[in-house]
């Protein structure tokens, strides 16, 4: 399964740099700036998609970060900014598998940001009229599918507080998560995961925990809404722009490369040309199955949190907070501890267990969005986040 990693983590092999060096790029590739940020943007109202480049001098500061990032630990790093200025850059460091150099256009994992993709497709049918998110999430799952989803709604699913428990850890699913399995092409059902969730259960909508299963259930309720698969709803609404084309949601979408192999995994040589397998993106589903480059991760996220995507109401109600820092599919990265720079920030990170770590951050107030796609598994609180913040403030010093 995958995690946010701002969260408690369960799960996952030791991260290869640690907080307390990472955040050494704050300092090592660029200070903070000592000037006031004013914000001139608001959430939902961002101008047209940046296609200005930066100054070179900026440039280099950027990629000066990356570079940094790689020198301490990280095998391959990239990244996408987009500013509401006009202005956009991307670049890249390190290796994507010990050989080849990270290109821009290297596609990764990003695991948990598949959840932020899955809610923003809910508020789309439910702008549509084609569920209400208080019904009982049971409405709109396959009759087939025998599963005590515990009365929860579809809200509760969105903010993870359906009291329902994530499959148990011995679950013969579970073992391509740990690249255990002797088939990493199987592909899972969400059945056969689901099969293993155990009984317990709390009352729904009475407490937030962190759970994958929520997410497994909501990707059936896209099916079951629209009749066809995830992969070609999401294609067909909140990922129809084909310049996000590079999102892919596995395995009914397969990366098209060149890809970035997960540093040191075992089944990196044997993903069948998936992020990291197919066994593991398939047991993961609507939880965190996807893969992207940073350039279309960093368009979707401007699009979306712009305004572009789903109606004003609908982000507002994935953004509303409340007193907790988990939204509907949305975090508050700055409440949370993930975001450590100037200003608010919100969106989300994907810790992938099988080799990958990545950031999606939203700075409303000043129309910018960051991409970090690393191939190291560990906590994006420790790995992509800080990366995301020395981008921002390498920005805003060239401002």
């Amino acid at each position: 399964m995958t995690h946010d990693g701002i969260l408690i983590a369960r799960h996952g092999r030791r991260a290869v740099v640690s907080l307390v060096v990472v955040l050494g790029l704050l300092t090592s590739a660029c200070e903070h700036s000592s000037r006031p940020v004013h914000g001139k943007y608001t959430l939902g109202n961002f101008p047209a998609v940046p296609t200005g480049s930066v100054s070179h001098s900026t440039a280099g500061a950027l990629q000066s970060v990356l570079d940094a990032a790689v020198e301490r630990g990280l095998p391959g790093i990239t990244a996408t900014v987009l500013a509401a200025d006009g202005q956009a850059w991307s670049g890249a460091a390190g290796t994507a598998d010990g050989m080849r150099p990270v290109e821009v256009r290297s596609e990764f994992g990003i695991a948990s940001i598949t959840k932020t993709v899955i809610a923003a497709e809910i508020m789309r049918l439910s702008e549509k009229g084609l569920l209400r998110l208080n019904d009982p999430v049971s409405k709109h799952l396959p009759s087939t599918l025998h599963f005590d989803t515990n009365g929860a709604t579809v809200e509760n699913l969105l903010h993870m507080e359906s009291g329902i428990p994530n499959p148990a850890p011995n679950n013969a699913a579970l073992a391509a998560f740990y690249g255990q399995t002797p088939d990493p092409l199987r592909a899972w059902t969400p059945q056969e995961v689901l099969a293993s969730v155990p009984a317990n259960r709390s009352k729904p909508g009475d407490h937030f925990v962190y759970e994958d299963v929520n997410y497994m259930l909501l990707g059936l309720v896209v099916e079951e809404t629209t009749g066809t698969s995830v992969a070609a709803a999401l294609r067909s609404d909140v990922l129809a722009d084909p310049r996000v084309s590079p999102m892919v949601y596995q395995p009914e979408e397969r990366p098209q490369g060149p890809l970035a192999l997960p540093f040191g995994a075992p089944l990196a040589s044997n993903s069948g040309g998936y992020l990291p397998s197919k066994a593991e993106a398939s047991e993961a589903s609507g939880s965190g199955c996807m893969a992207s480059d940073s350039g279309a991760l960093a368009l979707w996220g401007y699009l979306l949190f712009g305004g572009q995507l789903i109606s004003e109401q609908s982000l507002l109600a994935m953004t509303a907070f409340g007193d907790g820092f988990y939204g509907l599919g949305v975090l508050d990265q700055t409440r949370s501890g993930a975001w450590l720079g100037a200003g608010q920030a919100i969106g989300n990170g994907g810790w992938d267990v099988g080799g990958y770590s990545s950031a999606l951050a939203v700075l409303p107030s000043q129309g910018i969005v960051i991409a970090i796609l690393t191939n190291e598994a560990g906590d994006p609180k420790t790995l992509a986040f800080p990366v995301a913040v020395a981008i921002a403030s390498a920005l805003q010093n060239a401002r």
